[in-house]
Order: structure tokens, then sequence, then C-alpha cells
């Protein structure tokens, strides 16, 4: 696609999320819990919960309890024929609707790859509008989508290891791969990290839409980056285990200020804006088949 056609998906895209993202965000960067005490607070309820399902194939409900009330969330489990064979665990981006499309896209191989695969669905991602109406009605919501991915990917982890599996990757689009990077930097525990069409750091993709759609933060750009700089979170993963991609005309996140970040990253650069490549997933795919191939040694 021109240039100008890929570029105008994502204005198009990002003036509808802006338009649905209520005005309290901007109110509550000073009474939001940090991040850390959101994730500590976090915590599967294994009463509601059925854990051992989560090794059949199928959906399976994951029940939270979070500072900001009860959640039920959903991972969705393709099981690979060797109970021992590596794990990938997907994440879908932000306001993606069905959340799993990107998912059931990515992996359509046939053969299906030698991999058990489950799916992470995050909170509030019951809809088309809750991930922004809900998800960005306040700072501490936005820490809680993101804890809540987090604990529900150690549970599925920790269950898939505790039969056998010794090998797991995560990976994710957008919202996703920033999910993905905080996993790995928090807990340390994947063997290969797959972050395409995203970086660590929200608060300049934020800064850098805001200014796009022409609508002024209240908060400081310092402020902004206090809360929603997750880089020094990204600083902590071993640089080998980390396979990005970035989108060369992306307006979620700009190449130009996101490519620096994995410097010392083999980063692949692929044409195309973020929707764009959403949509023509085949060099997305292309990625995940390589890292997977060369990381862990699947064929």
């Amino acid at each position: 696609m021109p240039t100008d056609i890929v570029t105008h998906l994502d204005k198009f895209t990002l003036a509808m999320m802006n338009w649905l993202i209520p005005d309290t965000l901007e109110t509550t960067y000073q009474t939001a819990l940090s991040f850390a005490e959101v994730l500590a607070q976090t915590q599967v309820n294994t009463k509601k919960t059925a854990v051992s399902q989560l090794l059949a194939p199928g959906t399976h409900p994951i029940w939270l309890h979070t500072p900001t009330g009860e959640l039920c969330c959903r991972v969705k489990v393709r099981l690979a024929v060797d109970p021992q064979a590596p794990l990938i665990i997907y994440h879908h981006g932000l306001n993606e609707y069905p959340p799993d499309s990107s998912w059931r896209r990515l992996f359509a191989w046939q053969p299906p790859l030698p991999m058990h695969h489950v799916f992470i669905q995050a909170p509030y991602h019951d809809n088309w509008t809750r991930p922004l109406t809900v998800g960005f009605s306040s700072l501490q919501h936005i820490y809680q989508m993101l804890a809540g991915s987090l604990c529900m990917m150690a549970l599925v982890q920790e269950t898939f290891e505790a039969q056998g599996v010794s090998v797991t990757a995560v990976a994710g689009v957008s919202w996703g791969g920033i999910a993905s990077l905080l996993y790995e930097g928090i807990f340390q525990c994947s063997y290969a990290v797959i972050p395409m069409l995203a970086s660590p750091n929200i608060a300049q993709a934020m800064w850098d839409i805001a200014e796009l759609m022409v609508r002024p933060l209240t908060v400081s750009k310092e402020g902004l980056f206090d809360r929603l700089d997750f880089t020094p979170i990204y600083r902590r993963i071993n640089h080998d285990r980390v396979y990005p991609l970035l989108g060369q005309q992306d307006q979620f996140f700009r190449w130009e200020h996101h490519a620096p970040l994995f410097s010392g990253r083999p980063l692949v650069t692929v044409p195309g804006s973020h929707i764009s490549n959403l949509w023509r997933v085949r060099p997305l795919r292309q990625h995940l088949l390589h890292t997977l191939s060369t990381s862990i040694g699947i064929a």
C-alpha cells in the first residue's frame, strides 16, 4: 500500500480510539496505586478458577482478585501432540476485536507448529468498547489490564511446566507486545520474547498520539513518563532473549522513537503502519516462525 494510505489507517483508528477514552484518565495520575502494588495485589481466585482445566483444549475462565474488584478473564488452549512440547503464550493487541483475531491468523500454519499454544485475553476485553471506556478510565485500570494479563501468563506457564514443559516463549502484538516484555522483565522465566509493533515505553506512544490527535495532555511529559515508561523493567531482560519487530510507518509506536530502545538486538523493521501490519500479518507470521525456529528449534 502507498505510505499515505497506511498512515491514514493508523490516524483514523487512533481518532476513533481517542474518542472513546474518558476524560477521567488524566485526573487519576496522582491517586493510582503504583504498578508494582497493583501487580502484587492481583491474585488468581483458585476457588472459582479450575486451574487443572488449563491443560485441556478449549476456552477457560480465570477469575482474579484485584484492587479494582473481581475480574473474569479468559485463555484459549491448543495442545500439541507431545505433552512435553514447548509452550508459546500469545497476547493480543489493545481493543482488538474479536480479541483472538490476530492469534487465529498468525498461527494458521498447516500443519500446526509442534507447540502448545495459549492465548491470553486481557481484562476488559469482552466487547469492543470496554478496553478503552473502562481500561483507560484511570491510570490504575491501565495498570490492572497489564497486571491481570501477567498474572494469567504466570499461571499458564507454571501449570504447563508442572506437567513437564521445559521451554516457554511469549509473544504479542501492540499491547500484547508490551505485556510480553513486562512479563519477562519481571519474572525472567521465558526462553524467547517476541514483541511485535510495540515497545516498553507506553508514555512515549501516548505522548506522540496526543500530538498527532492535537489533544494536549494535562499531565506533564515528565509525569507521564514517570508512570508509563516501563523501559527500566525491559532493561532487566537478557537481550539475547528479545526478538522485536516494528513497522516503518507505525503511528502508534513511531519507529524513530522506539527503535533505539532495542539497540543491541537485531530489530526487524517491516514496511507499513500499525493497522496495515495487523491486517496483513504475513511479515509478522514469518518473524514468529523464524524466531521460534532459530531460538528454540521449532520447525
